[in-house]
């Protein structure tokens, strides 16, 4: 076996480098003038032609911190211009919180997604690492729309989608937003120091094992307003691109990895973490048998 595919070795940790700079590299044209973010062609190339969402700006903007502190040249400066997408035009000064996107046009997207509030949420944590203006206030912001608005504290999970002014709540509730408020929430526990953010996130995470372990491991990911599993969930439409019938394999690999950060951030013991561990394996596991096609040849 090639020694740069065995972790830990010399060769590998050159080819894990080698990666991370071409992907930094290619990122570099994200943001549009006012900061929003483009979608990118194989090549780099901004597709101005469609929409900037909330989310990717978002990650690009956690991205491009990490870069930061891995001293790619130039990171802080695409922090910074995310952020000013995010403070910007991305956000709704009059009823508050973070539109979706905008359309190439100009013209916003409508409603209020958990799942777009949590990645400002990291990205805010993210740049308040890496001690970018106004990185802290963003922050602030944004955790407290979401205790006001996504988060119930009495199922100890959120709620998906709001209306554009925050006034009807979608009964559709998802785990896709709850996968990645629990990424949010750690972050958010780690910068800002408070237990609480940890303590939602093991509140999440313990309605997921309880049902995927109930669903031979794959995780349930759509549910009714009382939540109750979907199981059904647009059969007729498969490959909707945020709410996709069936369990996601690629989520359960996300959740184990999600579990097991939490575990270890949480227990000072393998004794009391090895529940959570066995699940994360057991998830994993679930998760490659049922999507893994490589040839075991190559």
């Amino acid at each position: 076996m090639n020694r740069k595919y065995i972790i830990d070795t010399d060769e590998n940790k050159r080819f894990m480098n080698e990666l991370t700079g071409d992907l930094l590299r290619f990122g570099h044209r994200f943001p549009a003038p006012t900061g929003s973010s483009y979608y990118l062609g194989d090549d780099g190339t901004p597709w101005t032609d469609r929409p900037r969402e909330t989310w990717i700006t978002c990650r690009m903007a956690h991205v491009y911190s990490i870069g930061a502190i891995l001293g790619h040249e130039g990171s802080e400066d695409l922090v910074d211009q995310a952020l000013k997408g995010i403070k910007g035009e991305l956000h709704d000064d009059v009823n508050g919180g973070w539109y979706p996107g905008i359309t190439a046009d100009g013209h916003v997207l409508p409603d209020k997604q958990c799942y777009a509030h949590a990645f400002v949420i990291l990205a805010a944590c993210s740049a308040v690492l890496i001690n970018r203006p106004g990185a802290r206030e963003l922050l602030d912001e944004a955790l407290e729309l979401y205790d006001k608005k996504f988060w119930n504290d009495e199922e100890g999970l959120s709620c998906d989608t709001w209306n554009t002014d925050f006034t009807v709540c979608d009964p559709y509730r998802g785990l896709n937003a709850n996968m990645h408020t629990v990424e949010a929430f750690l972050a958010a526990a780690d910068v800002t120091g408070s237990k609480l953010y940890r303590d939602r996130a093991g509140r999440i995470i313990d309605h997921v094992i309880a049902w995927a372990k109930d669903n031979g491991w794959r995780i349930p990911e759509h549910f009714t307003g009382s939540w109750e599993a979907d199981l059904d969930c647009n059969k007729d439409r498969p490959a909707d691109q945020f709410k996709p019938y069936g369990a996601t394999p690629g989520h359960g690999i996300e959740w184990a990895r999600l579990i097991s950060q939490w575990a270890a951030s949480v227990f000072a013991d393998r004794e009391g973490s090895q529940k959570y561990i066995d699940a994360a394996r057991n998830l994993f596991g679930r998760a490659v048998k049922d999507a893994w096609n490589a040839d075991p040849l190559l």
